[in-house]
């Protein structure tokens, strides 16, 4: 009897690993065909509007969340049947959004205005712009937490149909602007913000059937997130910032070519999202239910394959360059040096956040680590900025490789203390949780 259960486990567990590489697999061909696409497709002008508005969206995005939908699959943890506790979470997390929203929407409003300025944007230009980034946060935000309950119970399935049919849906609206003569940078961020609606919407009544979701949130709930999150918060704010910081600099140091250049070489790191959305959905969820003593075991087995599959990476940018920039098209195949810095970043930047997952999936967060992270960071770039300085590409390339490095450095040391110390908010209710039985079905549904 426990061969026939352990046959059937594993089965569970494979179905549920190629339902991810199929879906994760597709949804990111088609985001990485349509990026660049666009890329293609635009001129160097067109192309830096289209790089820097992205790039506005993100650290938005991040300043809006802080980290809140991440705590969802972490603090389920094992009671992935309870309908009511994921509302909870869900309906939680959405309010501290919203008013995380209200605050952040002026400020990323007044900073792109006035980078956008020097530039030489047209007032229309700014304002379409800018209306398709808040638009996108917004329903962003939708997208994320109602999509975490389907992580939570396995429906990969559906989590999946919904990503592709969007992805779908863009790169035919790209195409035929493009086909028409009427893609441009402006066309190109509605498209997209057009796709965040649509999986917004979708995945809230797709989740619909998953979570009671209260009318309002449950103070006891908010309580919880807010202190699971609190210390990572200023790491949070100054990531959101460091992810851009690059395309900043050279924005308001450099000049709109470096602008396009940045954003160009930034889809190569597209190449490894697939890599990251499998922390999430896979490594998050399987090192967050394991017991204390497998939770190292099994993060330096997937750092060991990380490793491996960098090591590659890195050996083909520098043998054969003409390839990955190839993919960039004819703009930009001048940035053979580039090239390699901005591939040893993303190899760099995967080992950071695979080492991120488990401090995350183990609830190791703690004001020393934030802070500690933060310190290290800066201290590398006044470094660089001091003896380099960010005016060119390949200046821009390699201060985002400095700053990559000193955070993984810092992630390390934070995994290590917070192995050795334990996790620092416990699951609530814990002693009351029961363990209901998953409906193995709803991994292909």
């Amino acid at each position: 009897m426990l061969n026939v259960f352990t046959t059937e486990g594993a089965s569970r567990k494979a179905q549920l690993l190629l339902t991810f590489l199929a879906g994760q697999g597709t949804a990111q061909a088609l985001n990485l065909f349509m990026g660049l696409a666009v890329l293609h497709w635009l001129d160097v002008g067109s192309y830096a509007k289209y790089g820097l508005t992205y790039g506005f969206q993100s650290t938005a995005n991040i300043l809006t969340d802080l980290g809140f939908s991440a705590t969802i699959i972490a603090l389920v943890g094992h009671r992935i049947a309870d309908r009511r506790v994921i509302g909870d979470y869900v309906r939680a997390g959405r309010q501290l959004r919203l008013r995380m929203l209200v605050a952040v929407i002026p400020v990323a409003g007044i900073a792109f205005v006035l980078i956008t300025r020097r530039l030489g944007w047209t007032v229309p230009t700014q304002i379409g712009l800018l209306l398709s980034i808040f638009i996108s946060i917004y329903f962003s935000g939708l997208q994320a937490y109602y999509g975490a309950p389907l992580i939570v119970s396995r429906r990969l399935g559906t989590y999946y149909r919904v990503q592709v049919g969007v992805s779908l849906a863009r790169l035919a609206g790209c195409a035929i602007l493009h086909a028409a003569g009427h893609l441009g940078a402006m066309s190109a961020v509605w498209v997209n913000a057009a796709g965040m609606v649509a999986a917004g919407l979708a995945y809230r009544v797709t989740s619909r059937q998953l979570i009671d979701e209260p009318r309002r949130p449950n103070p006891s709930t908010t309580r919880q997130m807010l202190r699971y999150v609190m210390p990572n918060i200023p790491g949070v704010v100054f990531y959101a910032l460091q992810g851009q910081l690059s395309l900043f600099l050279i924005a308001i140091l450099g000049h709109a070519k470096g602008v396009a250049q940045v954003s160009a070489l930034a889809r190569l790191g597209q190449l490894s999202f697939l890599l990251y959305a499998f922390n999430g959905v896979v490594v998050e969820p399987w090192l967050a239910r394991s017991h204390e003593k497998q939770v190292l075991p099994k993060y330096l087995l997937v750092f060991g394959a990380a490793v491996c599959f960098s090591v590659l990476f890195v050996g083909f940018s520098l043998v054969c360059p003409r390839y990955l920039l190839w993919i960039l098209g004819k703009n930009y195949q001048n940035l053979d040096l580039e090239l390699a810095w901005t591939v040893a970043s993303v190899c760099v930047g995967y080992f950071t956040a695979l080492t991120w997952t488990a401090i995350s999936a183990r609830r190791l967060l703690y004001w020393t680590s934030t802070f500690l992270n933060i310190g290290l960071i800066v201290a590398a770039q006044v470094a660089f900025i001091l003896l380099a300085g960010v005016q060119t590409t390949l200046q821009a390339v390699q201060f985002g490789f400095v700053s990559v490095l000193a955070s993984f450095i810092a992630q390390c040391i934070n995994l290590t203390y917070g192995l050795k110390k334990g996790p620092r908010v416990a699951l609530a209710v814990e002693e009351e949780a029961t363990y209901l039985p998953l409906n193995e079905t709803a991994l292909i549904s």
